[in-house]
């Protein structure tokens, strides 16, 4: 027969509101980690194998990170678009 776990209300929260929970090694308990909005942060969309692989061979070609690529993307369309960029790229 399964053995299933005991589940505790500090497991489950509200979606937007987790926070990194305390961890035990030993008898210590561990701070939590304060997830800082200011610094980078990851970005998950769905896109087309066909766009992901050209992408990915854009960022090889050019020597550069995906990240800086999407970045150079974004600046040149809002470069076309007449759009003032509005946040610092620290």
């Amino acid at each position: 027969m399964k053995k299933t776990a005991d589940l505790s209300s500090d497991l489950v929260v509200v979606k937007g509101s987790a926070t990194v929970a305390f961890d035990k090694v030993g008898n210590e308990a561990v701070s939590p980690v304060t997830i800082r909005p200011d610094r980078d942060s990851t970005l998950t969309f769905k896109i087309s194998s066909a766009f992901r692989r050209r992408f990915r061979q854009c960022a090889f070609e050019a020597d550069i990170k995906l990240n800086e690529l999407l970045i150079q993307a974004l600046d040149a369309w809002e470069e076309k678009h007449g759009v003032k960029n509005q946040s610092s790229r620290g």
